[in-house]
C-alpha cells in the first residue's frame, strides 16, 4: 500500500509540473508572454494520477516519476488537439482519461519491475521491456488497450448515432447562449450577465470569428431577455421611431 500511495503522489507531481511548464512555453510562444495555468497544472495532476493507476504496484519510484512526466504532456498535447480539431470537450475529459488511461496501460509493459510483480502477484513471468522483459507483458497490454477501445466503440458509437438521429445530441445555440442551467434546471448562475459579458461571446474566439447563425440566436437570446424584462428591443424602437 505504501508503494501505491508514494508513486501515485510522484506521478500526479511529475504530470502537474510537465503540463504547467509545457502550457507556459506554448503560450510565450503563442502570445510572446507566458503564464502559469492552475487549470493546466490541476488537469496535469489528474493525468498524472491516470496515467499511474495502472502500474502504482508494480513500477518502482522514479518509473512514476516518468510516467507522470509523460501523461501531464501528453494531456495538454491532447488538449491543444481537440481545440485545433473543434472538438468540444469543456472538461479535457479524453485528454486526462481516456490519452493518459492508454498510456498509463501501455507504461505498464514498459516499467513493470521483477520484484514489485513478484510481491503484488506472487510470480513474474515477464516484466516490462525496459526492465529486462521480452515483450510479452506488452504485448498484453496492448492486446487490453484495442479490446477496450473496439468494447467502448462497439458499445458507444450506436448509441451515439441513435441520439444523433433524434436530435438529441447537442442542445440547441440558443440554449448554450442562455445557459443549460437555466434552461434544463431553471435556475441560472447570474440573472444580470448581459449577452456581452457572458462566457459564450469569449469561447467563440478561440475557433476563429464563430458560426453567424449561432451569433443570430445569440441577437435573438438578447431581444427576448429585453421582451421578458418589459423593455424594447433597440431594433423595435428604431423602427417605432422612424415610423413616428
Amino acid at each position: 500500500v505504501s508503494l501505491v500511495a508514494v508513486n501515485t503522489t510522484l506521478a500526479a507531481a511529475s504530470a502537474g509540473i510537465s503540463s504547467l511548464y509545457l502550457n507556459y512555453y506554448l503560450m510565450e510562444r503563442k502570445t510572446g508572454e507566458g503564464n502559469f495555468s492552475l487549470f493546466a497544472a490541476m488537469n496535469g495532476c489528474l493525468a498524472g494520477l491516470v496515467g499511474s493507476t495502472g502500474g502504482c504496484a508494480v513500477v518502482e519510484p522514479w518509473a512514476a516519476v516518468i510516467i507522470g512526466f509523460v501523461a501531464g504532456l501528453s494531456y495538454l498535447v491532447t488538449s491543444k488537439l481537440l481545440v485545433r480539431l473543434r472538438i468540444d470537450d469543456a472538461v479535457d475529459a479524453i485528454p486526462v482519461h481516456m490519452t493518459n488511461g492508454i498510456w498509463g496501460t501501455f507504461a505498464v509493459g514498459l516499467f513493470a519491475s521483477p520484484p514489485r510483480i513478484e510481491y503484488a502477484y506472487g510470480q513474474s513471468n515477464d516484466v516490462g521491456v525496459f526492465m529486462g522483459g521480452n515483450g510479452t507483458l506488452l504485448l498484453c497490454q496492448i492486446i487490453s488497450i484495442l479490446f477496450v477501445l473496439g468494447w467502448v466503440a462497439c458499445l458507444m458509437v450506436p448509441f451515439f448515432c441513435l441520439l444523433n438521429y433524434m436530435g438529441r445530441l447537442r442542445s440547441e445555440s440558443v440554449d448554450e447562449v442562455e445557459g443549460l442551467d437555466y434552461r434544463y434546471h431553471g435556475s441560472r448562475k447570474q440573472d444580470t450577465m448581459t449577452v456581452e459579458e457572458t462566457p459564450t461571446m469569449h469561447i467563440l474566439h478561440p475557433y476563429g470569428e464563430g458560426n453567424r447563425q449561432l451569433l443570430q440566436n445569440i441577437k435573438r437570446y438578447e431581444e427576448r431577455r429585453l421582451r421578458e424584462s418589459g423593455q424594447v428591443p433597440l431594433s423595435n424602437n428604431n423602427t417605432a421611431t422612424e415610423g413616428d
